[in-house]
């Protein structure tokens, strides 16, 4: 048992080793897909940025229209992280996975005062309206929506979002501006102050809501954008999507750590449609959880960090899930073992008694003094490999009762011979 134990602890230790060995050092340089300059994915971006620089890893933010192309740059290798809108599907194949949900994004409504219908699809036709950038999460929230309410014209909307959609709604190009992003986004703070600029969201937001699963209900109270201005002046109800925070498969165990952790620094604040500790989160993502994120997000934050290097910190986690598994089966395995010993310390002395029985047989059937001799020789050599054989003491008894009927026939072949 203790060559077993010592055995089965050199092969865990070893594989343990190697994968430690084998991917200990991780790349210090990450390029993260974000929006463009000025969005809120891009300022998301640069707070991950400034945080993992105290690592001393380096990332580098990838300008993109948004969250459709994320995905892509993420499918080709070109990004290694990205922030993705909720409901959006991964390419076919492509070896993604959700690190975190993050926070919510709303469907905000911005019209100016006197356009009417601005919270009503079914109006948008008679609308000039700026429906998100093509690429962008918000374009491919509003064509998801209007296809499931059963209406046309998302294709006819405006490809304006972002900056350029707020900018161009202050100034008079267009009636309404969709957007899909965190309430506190830089650039709608303009259009929360503009007098002429009202805030909607669309009309029967729980409709919405029970159609698209990806789709979840916030609200912001009266007052709760501006106090001293009462804005809005009423309860406001709003679909919101859940933001994800997503990596590639191939992602460093060291990395998928860090980032995960500079979330709970970035996203663990309490905001307007979301609780302290709400996000990150391993629920409402819409894409397979990276294991090791959901892992490191199910448990308490670890202080390994404090004493040891991050990198080989994020190491202990990795091996944690792959020793539990491996504990799992080899514990089975510990219990079947002395069995299985035992039965193969047994079969080195059982295989002998068939030619016991065959010799045994054989006397009983012949008088003939020549047979019987050559029987006896037999019996000799079966005697001889049993006196040979190397047991363990906890089995020596059974080659001890062989012995014992191989005298027994022995003296059976004596009185064979004397008759």
């Amino acid at each position: 048992m203790r060559l077993i134990a010592l055995i089965l602890l050199s092969v865990i230790g070893g594989f343990v080793a190697l994968a430690m060995v084998l991917d200990l050092f991780p790349d210090r340089r990450v390029t993260m897909a974000a929006g463009g300059v000025g969005s809120a994915y891009y300022e998301i971006a640069l707070r991950y940025r400034d945080a993992l620089a105290v690592d001393g890893v380096t990332l580098e933010i990838l300008e993109t229209p948004g969250s459709v192309i994320n995905l892509k740059r993420l499918e080709t290798g070109e990004a290694d992280v990205a922030l993705v809108q909720g409901g959006i599907p991964a390419p076919q194949g492509a070896s993604l996975g959700a690190l975190a949900s993050v926070f919510l994004e709303p469907m905000l409504v911005f019209y100016r005062d006197g356009v009417t219908g601005a919270n009503d699809p079914t109006r948008w036709g008679d609308l000039r309206v700026a429906g998100g950038g093509e690429g962008s999460g918000t374009r491919f929230a509003v064509q998801t929506v209007l296809g499931a309410l059963g209406l046309e014209g998302g294709d006819a909307l405006i490809p304006l979002g972002g900056v350029r959609a707020a900018e161009a709604l202050l100034a008079g190009e267009i009636d309404v501006a969709i957007f899909v992003a965190p309430v506190g986004a830089g650039y709608l703070t303009p259009l929360y102050a503009q007098p002429g600029i009202r805030l909607a969201s669309i009309r029967d937001v729980e409709s919405v809501r029970r159609r698209l699963p990806f789709v979840m209900k916030a609200d912001l109270p009266p007052a709760s954008l501006n106090y001293a201005d009462v804005k809005p002046a009423t309860r406001i109800d709003l679909a919101a999507m859940v933001a994800q925070l997503v990596a590639r498969d191939d992602l460093h165990p060291a990395l998928v750590d860090r980032f995960v952790k500079v979330a709970r620094v970035i996203h663990g604040e309490r905001d307007l449609l979301a609780g302290e500790g709400q996000f990150p989160s391993v629920e409402a993502t819409t894409l397979p959880m990276n294991k090791q994120a959901r892992t490191i997000l199910s448990a308490p934050p670890s202080r390994l960090d404090r004493y040891i290097p991050w990198w080989m910190a994020a190491q202990v986690t990795k091996m944690a899930l792959l020793l539990v598994p491996l504990i799992l089966v080899t514990l089975p395995l510990l219990r079947v073992l002395p069995g299985l010993y035992g039965w193969t310390m047994r079969s080195r002395v059982y295989k002998h008694y068939s030619d016991l029985i065959e010799i045994e047989k054989q006397a009983m059937a012949t008088r003939n003094p020549v047979e019987i001799q050559a029987l006896c020789l037999r019996l000799d050599e079966v005697q001889e490999a049993l006196t040979t054989m190397r047991l363990p003491e906890a089995f020596r008894d059974r080659a001890y009762t062989m012995q014992m009927h191989i005298d027994l026939i022995r003296s059976r072949l004596r009185d064979r011979a004397g008759a």
